[in-house]
């Protein structure tokens, strides 16, 4: 019959036997050639967003954090906690406040702080040293907390603390015009009025430390041979604040206490630590 078009099934594509992603081909018939033909499913177009408009907002996955939610009495404990050091902040500045007013119009004012950050300067100073030698104790590995990462940062801050509070001492000695210091007493050896020798040890463990903390700082850049001999002057630099302390104090018989402890535990470290390493390696053969 005109106008009929036979088709041959062998020509027919086979059906695949993995779909294909993505729309479905949809199958034509050419009738000219009598041959099955494809063309790809037209699909929707996405209109694009005008220029100037906010592009549609879009539903962000949901994501399930994984964490519980905090329990109210934790809530509660960490408020109470908040509140007592509120109260207790309170409560120090108060009292210092009220103790600080009669101190401000004090003559002597510059001469107490110059004094009281000396203090504080040999605590953070012992601290220290006292971490430094314990650092490199043979004993220290019978001990697993704290461990040598801990040592060294708490040892590199107390330097930091050290060094700042020195500058405190320093400078509140070098203002105050009753003290018999001044800046050539601060900075020249034996160039104080008052206790020349006491001060000048003072000067030469400010100097040291300063080197000793500088070579210290720059061990990245210069070899080990020549910033670790340096730095085992911090004991050095103990001492020397020790008898600075005893000898340019003024309440140096209060502080005995303070300074016995400090020395002794200095000692102990620095003697056990060099009898474990002659006991270990062997005294030091000399030639002859």
């Amino acid at each position: 019959m005109a106008g009929r078009v036979t088709v041959d099934a062998t020509l027919a594509p086979a059906p695949e036997q993995v779909a294909p992603r993505g729309p479905l081909p949809v199958p034509e018939l050419d009738a000219v050639t009598g041959l099955w033909t494809t063309t790809p499913a037209r699909t929707a177009p996405v209109p694009a967003p005008d220029v100037g408009q906010p592009a549609p907002p879009q539903a962000a996955p949901h994501r399930d954090s994984g964490r519980e939610p905090t329990p109210p009495s934790a809530q509660v404990r960490t408020i109470a906690l908040l509140a007592v050091v509120l109260v207790l902040s309170v409560l120090v500045g108060e009292l210092t406040g009220s103790q600080g007013r009669a101190l401000i119009h004090n003559k002597m004012l510059p001469w107490i702080l110059g004094r009281s950050l000396g203090i504080a300067t040999y605590v953070s100073l012992s601290a220290m040293v006292v971490l430094g030698l314990w650092l490199r104790h043979p004993w220290r590995a019978r001990f697993r907390r704290p461990g040598p990462e801990s040592i060294l940062w708490a040892h590199v801050s107390l330097a930091a603390c050290t060094v700042a509070l020195l500058i405190g001492h320093l400078t509140s000695l070098a203002l105050d015009k009753y003290a018999g210091v001044g800046w050539t007493g601060v900075f020249v050896p034996w160039g104080a009025q008052f206790k020349p020798t006491g001060v000048a040890l003072g000067t030469l463990a400010f100097y040291l430390l300063l080197l000793v903390v500088g070579t210290a700082a720059l061990a990245g850049s210069i070899g080990r041979s020549v910033w670790f001999p340096i730095h085992t002057a911090s004991v050095v630099v103990f001492c020397l604040c020790l008898v600075h302390g005893v000898l340019a104090g003024s309440d140096s018989v209060d502080l005995r206490w303070l300074y016995v402890g400090t020395g002794a535990l200095v000692l102990v470290l620095q003697f056990t630590r060099w009898l474990a390493g002659t006991l270990k390696h062997g005294p030091a053969v000399t030639d002859a």
